[in-house]
């Protein structure tokens, strides 16, 4: 199980670096940029879910995957209101496409939500200190 979760990290920590590139480099792509941040809050919402629970399907309802990590981390309730900001953004940008911007302040908010939930996540399902630092150069996108 270590192994998929190493690896949903993996794929969560390419799609935040996407979704930095795209808000900072590619400035037309916000759109794009919300969506690939919000994926990466997804993957590591699976790997929890699947450490937590390791025989349940993950949900791709985000309420019932909140409350189903709750149920075992009631501290992780605190990051309710977050997650959902980050998936507000990713949604809206759906809804208005290309035209959809979001200012620089809520474009730091975002990416640090992510780290912050991304980091929580690591430390509670065992990933090494080392791992959570080296993976895809997250130190990168910690340089915002």
């Amino acid at each position: 199980m270590k192994y998929e979760i190493e690896k949903l990290f993996e794929e969560g920590d390419d799609l935040l670096k996407e979704s930095k590139s795209k808000f900072y480099l590619q400035k037309e792509e916000h759109c794009g940029a919300s969506c690939s941040c919000c994926c990466a809050l997804k993957k590591y919402l699976d790997a929890y879910e699947m450490f937590l629970f390791e025989f349940i399907k993950p949900s791709e309802n985000y309420h019932v995957l909140l409350h189903t990590i709750t149920q075992k981390d009631p501290e992780f309730n605190d990051f309710n209101e977050k997650i959902f900001k980050v998936k507000c953004f990713a949604d809206e940008s759906k809804k208005e496409g290309e035209g959809f911007f979001i200012y620089p302040d809520e474009v730091n908010d975002v990416l640090k939500i992510v780290v912050e939930i991304r980091n929580y996540i690591g430390k509670k399902v065992g990933l090494s200190s080392e791992f959570l630092q080296e993976s895809r150069k997250i130190s990168e996108i910690l340089a915002l």
